[in-house]
């Protein structure tokens, strides 16, 4: 550390980790320091720190313009996107440029949704109108803005199909609805409503999907109770996104997960208290029999009616008790059998010595194998040890002696160990108590009383979960507990009294109430009343009773005077729960019914879902019992529904490896140069993954991902060679211009050699100039070549053998265009297209035949395109046809297959004449598409062979 460090502030020491905690603990009031990290520390981690806490816009915006650190620079940009949404949220006067260009900046970020809903400023909302692109956020300002010129904007931004059938039917402007209906109706009258709508209504679905997939796999996930926040996310998502017919199927999602939740917790809690039962009958008995032992070591005789009631006692109790403790009776049983014995038979102590001797070491071998280290337990050792001191003494090299020393000895190096645990667990109890009392200390008297009553009950029932039932061993921190609590008394009284008169006013009401006509509002009342009466605070124990009898015989009078009422409402219920019993009984029928179409059935189980949330109370007896079925008719439906989903799963996993095959095959042409023929191989794959099913839903966005990037890869390439090629053409046509305004300037005088040579050298450079941009490639032919028709022209006028070869090129042309119109009738042979291919080329090597030239050659060309073009009709004619030859070859081969899978030894003869027969047909079937043709032959000649007998043969 520099000497001039001493004289810094901690944020701009040299010391990075100095300098990093410093700006941690910088809080919001030090914005200029902040501001000064943020631009000029040079350290980015520290810079990130202090940019998360900046406030200014305008430093942020220095700082995205500055900033060097490409994550420092986003958390800037988001920074400032939310403190731009936050002024926009809260701006109510006259709009300035300032809130244009903060429009302008959030248009497309995640906080457009919020402003349209939010921003006072119609102004501004119109604003951002006018540049979003998010279509759901313009579909609800047309459904639910307020102002009609701000609806009209968004609609006419609006662009798919489904969400301006939305706004015609339920936005709230009449005019904003007609201006939807003709947008509908001129999208459907361009034909645009299902082409340019599917990928929108396809990604919404996906979207919808996932979020379902999402919700479901939380709520079947062996953690579900610690991803409340997740779900609750995933919510928030779907109210947002909008789930349309999905929303249905989130709802039970949503209600099966908030059930599991609450079975769990119900769970938990009966746990819980089954737990504090058994302690304290554990500890019960455990007093019961220390008694017992007590009672033993004094007078048998005296103490025997009191012991009989304790043995009778701890029977009657020990149903639920565990064996350690079952044993421990025992023992006292058998204890006290042998004094009863010994009490009657004086005469045989040293041999009942004996015997106690031998009960004492077995009882206590039992203990010290056990592994009880409980009170009741260390009790029962000292009550033998006891007995055992009673008895004659023994010497030092006795083997009883002896095993009674090591048993001892092991016990208490037991309880030693048993009283260290418990000793640490009390320290630590003691410290977790001592913060409560802390906390309790800390509490702000100026607070709100109700706040600090909840933060009171709050941190006793923390008190009481730690201390349990051993508050005896915790009464001196109690002590501090209460002092610490009793300041709050006074305000614990005034709360007292505030609560009396809420009560007293809800007593009032409730008057008031009884004097009514009975009635469902009555009833509907008399419940608010009952739970407020609930939530009321505590009150004095004074007025305790008084407040409770006078609430309980209103809310007697109130009920029985809606007898009537309450009466319908019962029969009203058993018809519900009639309606609802058919339901659980159609879902059953659903459930046990065999057929494969579970895609219908899924529709109609989410109908009677519907149905049922539709569906009112039913009778308070049958509402667990009707829930149960339904929950287990539900259950069983999904079950099986589960198991279809699993079959489908395994169809999505092939279709996933078939579009691996593909993505490695693109990736290898990705590279590929060949463009014509590398683009029409990746149509042929594109067409193939359209073929190919879905791929599994977590899978599915990775995998077109792959196979999108490769794709991509190749036709960007191809698009920059083009572009490359685009220039080169401009180049070119532009030469070509400049060459034939030049050769136009000539006198096309062909005496003339100036003129020759620069024809002849226009014509070498025209043959050296490559391509010119598609749409001038016509216009700039035909003014190059009425140049050349019109030098020719002039030679024909001048050189006789000129003209004459000129004459025959043409009238070989003119032969040329009859020979193709000719062919035309059989442009579906492949002879026939050779033919044209060739009078092609000829026409190239053929001179040219002056002024007609041009004529001629828009004749051939035209002709030309007129064959090709009914060459490709013809040739689809010819698919198809082989098309219908295969699927007709497809019910020979299910048909041979269906003879085979029914093949005897007895109808083997009937099925091959069938064969036969199935062969002939085989044969007057025309050919089928080449690329199925091996596969088709090979399956139905194996059928086939295989009635025969006899292996495969070759077609």
């Amino acid at each position: 550390m520099g000497l001039f460090d001493l004289f810094k502030p901690k944020w701009q020491k040299s010391d990075v980790e100095v300098r990093k905690d410093a700006v941690i603990k910088l809080n919001a009031n030090n914005q200029s320091a902040i501001e000064t990290v943020a631009l000029s520390d040079t350290d980015s981690e520290i810079r990130g720190i202090a940019i998360r806490k900046l406030e200014s816009k305008e430093v942020l915006q220095k700082v995205i313009d500055s900033e060097t650190d490409a994550s420092n620079k986003r958390d800037a940009e988001n920074r400032l996107l939310e403190k731009l949404a936050d002024h926009l949220k809260n701006f109510r006067e006259v709009v300035t440029p300032n809130e244009l260009e903060a429009v302008a900046k959030v248009a497309n970020s995640r906080f457009v949704d919020d402003l349209l809903k939010s921003m006072p400023s119609s102004e501004l909302r119109l604003a951002l109108v006018q540049i979003s692109t998010r279509q759901s956020s313009l579909e609800y300002v047309a459904l639910k803005d307020l102002k009609t010129d701000v609806a009209m904007a968004a609609l006419e931004r609006v662009e798919r199909a489904n969400m301006l059938q939305n706004i015609f039917q339920n936005s709230r402007h009449t005019v904003v609805r007609q201006k939807a209906g003709e947008k509908l109706r001129e999208l459907e009258k361009n034909g645009k409503t299902e082409d340019d709508q599917k990928n929108d209504t396809t990604i919404l679905f996906r979207k919808r999907e996932a979020i379902l997939q999402q919700a479901q796999r939380i709520s079947d996930s062996k953690n579900f109770m610690e991803n409340e926040a997740e779900f609750e996310n995933i919510l928030q998502a779907a109210k947002e996104l909008g789930m349309g017919p999905a929303q249905a199927e989130l709802d039970r999602i949503t209600d099966t997960y908030h059930l599991r939740r609450k079975a769990e917790l119900s769970r938990i809690e009966k746990a819980n208290a089954e737990a504090h039962a058994k302690t304290d009958l554990q500890k019960r008995l455990e007093s019961i029999l220390a008694e017992i032992d007590k009672l033993m070591e004094g007078n048998l005789d005296e103490n025997r009616d009191q012991l009989n009631l304790l043995i009778a006692s701890f029977k009657a109790q020990s149903s639920k008790a565990d064996n350690a403790m079952l044993n421990l009776f025992k023992m006292s049983m058998d204890r006290y059998n042998q004094l009863t014995e010994q009490s009657t038979e004086e005469s045989e102590e040293d041999e009942e010595s004996k015997a106690s001797r031998e009960e004492i070491l077995a009882q206590l071998k039992v203990l010290a194998e056990a592994d009880d280290t409980s009170k009741a337990v260390e009790h029962k050792v000292k009550v033998l040890a006891r007995a055992w001191e009673k008895l004659p003494v023994m010497e030092g090299d006795d083997p009883e002696l002896q095993n009674y020393n090591a048993l001892r000895n092991k016990l208490t190096e037991k309880f030693n160990a048993q009283h260290e645990a418990d000793e640490k667990i009390f320290n630590e109890n003691s410290e977790k108590l001592r913060a409560i009392i802390d906390e309790v200390k800390k509490i702000d008297d100026n607070n709100d009383f109700k706040v600090i009553s909840q933060k009171l009950r709050d941190s006793y029932k923390r008190w009481k979960e730690i201390v349990v039932d051993d508050k005896y061993r915790y009464k001196e921190i109690w002590k501090e507990y209460q002092d610490a609590t009793s300041r709050f008394k006074e305000m614990q009284e005034w709360e007292s009294w505030h609560n009396e008169n809420d009560r007293e006013a809800l007593l009032e009401e409730m008057v008031a109430l009884s004097k009514e006509e009975p009635s469902k509002d009555v009833l509907l009342k008399l419940r608010t009343y009952a739970n407020q009466w609930k939530t009321a605070g505590p009150v004095s124990t004074a007025r305790l009773n008084e407040f409770r009898d006078k609430f309980r015989a209103l809310f007697e009078e109130i009920m029985k005077k809606c007898e009537p009422i309450i009466q319908e409402q019962e029969e009203e219920r058993e018809k519900n729960l009639a309606l609802k019993e058919e339901i659980c009984q159609q879902i059953e029928e659903l459930a046990k019914e065999s057929d494969e179409n579970w895609r219908d059935k899924y529709k109609t189980m989410q109908e009677l879902q519907e149905k049922w949330k539709t569906i009112g109370m039913v009778p308070k007896d049958n509402v667990q019992a009707i829930w149960n079925r339904f929950r287990t008719a539900e259950n069983a439906f999904f079950a099986k529904h589960k198991e279809f989903v699993k079959q489908e799963d395994f169809v999505r996993e092939e279709n996933y490896q078939k579009k691996v095959a593909l993505c490695e095959k693109a990736e290898k042409l990705a590279t590929s140069n060949d463009w014509n023929a590398t683009s029409n191989e990746f149509r042929n794959l594109q067409e193939d993954w359209k073929n190919i099913g879905p791929a599994p839903r977590s899978k599915s966005e990775e995998i077109w991902a792959r196979f999108r990037t490769a794709c991509d890869g190749f036709f960007d390439r191809k698009r920059s060679h083009f572009e490359e090629l685009d220039s080169e053409k401009a180049k070119t046509l532009a030469a070509k211009e400049a060459l034939c305004a030049k050769l136009e300037a000539l006198n096309f005088d062909p005496t003339d050699p100036e003129t020759v040579k620069a024809m002849e050298e226009g014509a070498e450079e025209w043959k050296k100039l490559g391509m010119v941009p598609k749409d001038k490639i016509e216009e700039i032919w035909n003014r190059y070549s009425a140049i050349l028709d019109k030098f020719a022209a002039k030679r024909a006028e001048v050189d006789p053998e000129y003209k004459k070869t000129a004459a025959e090129a043409k009238s070989k042309k003119e032969s040329m265009i009859t020979t193709v119109s000719k062919l035309m009738e059989t442009a579906g042979s492949n002879q026939s297209a050779d033919a044209v291919k060739n009078l092609q080329s000829e026409w190239n090597a053929l001179p040219r035949c002056g002024a007609e030239e041009q004529e001629l050659y828009k004749k051939f060309r035209s002709i030309c395109d007129e064959f090709f073009t009914r060459r490709r009709d013809q040739l689809d004619i010819q698919e198809q046809a082989r098309e219908n030859n295969l699927q007709s070859k497809l019910r020979l081969c299910e048909e041979a297959e269906r003879l085979l899978d029914g093949l005897t030894d007895e109808n083997r003869r009937d099925a091959m004449n069938e064969v036969k027969q199935l062969r002939r047909h085989w044969r007057e079937i025309g050919a089928v598409p080449r690329k199925e043709s091996d596969k088709i032959w090979n399956r139905f000649n194996s059928a086939c062979d295989a009635i025969f007998g006899k292996k495969p043969e070759a077609e």
